[in-house]
């Protein structure tokens, strides 16, 4: 009877593991993000000057590197680069910030995407207008011109 008893524990644990794991995996599966915002001063944005991009995400704890932002010419979104500076989670808000510095003037999309290991989960995009050339000087920003 011992045996048996063993048996029926080891499975037991095996099958509440399992259902761990599947619960872990549908939650995950259902994070997504929800916007992207850039925060432009009054002078709008400036080629040169960096800028906090900000995505809104549905899930406090997400894995590191499963969300990560592009940059994208014209109207519609797609086939960019990816923003080089790292992605910085705040599980506190459920956010995820960049540091983004345009490189050349005109029409954008910044997009923020959220995935998971072999597959696309989610994406936003915001599209916004470098219109200026400027000076970051660290602190704050000069646009001239």
């Amino acid at each position: 009877m011992t045996r048996f008893m063993s048996r029926i524990t080891i499975g037991a644990a095996a099958l509440l593991a399992t259902t761990a794991a599947v619960v872990v995996a549908g939650a995950s599966a259902q994070a997504e993000v929800t916007s992207v915002s850039v925060a432009a001063g009054p002078e709008g944005l400036a080629v040169g000057c960096r800028y906090t991009v900000t995505a809104v995400v549905t899930d406090a704890v997400i894995p590191p590197g499963t969300v990560f932002f592009m940059v994208a010419g014209g109207v519609i979104p797609g086939n960019g680069e990816r923003l080089p500076s790292a992605a910085v989670h705040h599980p506190e808000n459920n956010t995820v910030t960049v540091t983004w510095t345009p490189t050349r003037v005109g029409a954008q999309n910044l997009v923020a995407i959220q995935s998971e290991p072999g597959r696309y989960t989610s994406s936003q995009y915001i599209a916004v207008d470098v219109r200026h050339t400027g000076i970051d000087t660290g602190s704050s920003r000069q646009v001239i011109g």
